[in-house]
């Protein structure tokens, strides 16, 4: 009975056993999960391991890694734990924001830098030009204040002592008339002998003493013209006996030719007389012409029998309908220089001057670019170009 008691007690001792641990495997299956879990995964973070003693894990597929590993491996991250909340909380280091706004107001603080630079540069561009700009109105101011009649007192004044500087005799008068425009400069040149001591005509004085005081007078011009819209214009000339007009010089520009040189024949006529006979017969051209009897006309003559040319010069300062010649309708501008020319031909008739070629020019006095120009068949308007 011994035997059979022992057995019957291991029997139920067995039985305990496996119940309990049945109902231990049971409770612990509604709480925990078994997985499998993969160790030694290595974290590498630009060529550096990251991975320690906390080893990574890989469950289901899925790399577990220590927030704190990672966190503290990246530059300018705060990590901590809050308890009360359950939660990990990462935050940007505030040295490091701080260093990032420090970036950025250096990066500001060069860009300002450049753009002042630039403002400086363009304030010094700006500055050069309005200099360009001021000497640029200077010289138009000079071009505009010159005009031919200003040259020619310039002229009259430098040579007002002509007769003794250049021929030794004082008791010969100079005068000195200049017209053309901006292409062509002629100038005419008048002694009068009349009270003259070693003279009694042009033809008396040396071809030396008449080139001399002639070159001398164009040398004149250019200096007076430079600087102005006449700078670069051709200068021809003329040097005449105020009471024998056919004794003359001509100069082209590179040569010098003599009237008695010719045997030119004796002419009563002076083109002084002719231009004299222009004036007082247009003396109201203003109002017979334009209508306007505040403009002022005045008619001047030069040329010698081959060529004549004349120059009208209207003055608009007391002009009642027009501000300036641009004004005047082109009609009316040219049955003007035709009435002009129609007088000439008939005041030169019958002198050595009737078979001259005439042309022309009418200009307005105060501003001696608008001008009208004529050559003998065509007329051309300078505002029109």
């Amino acid at each position: 009975m011994t035997d059979l008691r022992k057995r019957l007690f291991f029997i139920l001792a067995a039985m305990l056993i496996t119940v309990v641990c049945t109902a231990s495997v049971v409770y612990a299956s509604s709480n925990m999960q078994t997985v499998q879990a993969y160790q030694g995964v290595r974290i590498l973070y630009n060529g550096q391991e990251l991975t320690g003693s906390n080893q990574p894990y890989i469950i289901n597929d899925t790399t577990y890694v220590p927030v704190r590993m990672i966190m503290e491996s990246i530059s300018g991250k705060d990590i901590y734990w809050d308890p009360s909340n359950y939660q990990v909380v990462i935050a940007d280091n505030t040295s490091t924001v701080e260093a990032a706004l420090r970036e950025q107001l250096t990066k500001k603080d060069t860009e300002i830098s450049t753009l002042q630079n630039e403002i400086s540069s363009l304030q010094s561009k700006i500055t050069t030009l309005n200099t360009k700009i001021s000497e640029l109105e200077d010289e138009i101011d000079k071009k505009d204040s010159t005009s031919i009649s200003k040259i020619e007192d310039e002229l009259d004044d430098y040579f007002e002592d002509a007769g003794d500087d250049y021929f030794s005799d004082d008791g010969i008068d100079v005068s000195i008339k200049l017209s053309g425009d901006e292409d062509d400069l002629a100038y005419t040149i008048k002694l009068d002998f009349s009270y003259a001591d070693n003279y009694s005509n042009l033809t008396k004085v040396s071809e030396t003493k008449i080139k001399s005081f002639m070159s001398a007078v164009k040398s004149r011009i250019n200096k007076e013209a430079d600087g102005t819209d006449y700078e670069d214009a051709k200068i021809t000339g003329k040097l005449v006996d105020n009471n024998y007009s056919n004794y003359y010089v001509k100069y082209n520009g590179s040569k010098y030719t003599y009237s008695w040189d010719n045997d030119s024949s004796s002419n009563s006529t002076d083109l002084s007389e002719i231009e004299n006979e222009l004036n007082d017969y247009f003396a109201d051209a203003g109002d017979d012409y334009f209508s306007d009897d505040g403009i002022d006309v005045s008619v001047a003559l030069s040329g010698d029998e081959d060529d004549l040319a004349y120059v009208i010069k209207l003055d608009f300062s007391d002009a009642d309908s027009y501000a300036n010649l641009t004004k005047v309708s082109k009609t009316k501008i040219k049955s003007f220089m035709s009435a002009v020319k129609s007088r000439i031909n008939k005041e030169a008739d019958g002198t050595d001057y009737e078979d001259a070629k005439i042309t022309g020019k009418l200009v307005d006095n105060d501003r001696s670019s608008y001008y009208v120009k004529y050559n003998g068949s065509t007329y051309t308007f300078s505002w029109d170009s």
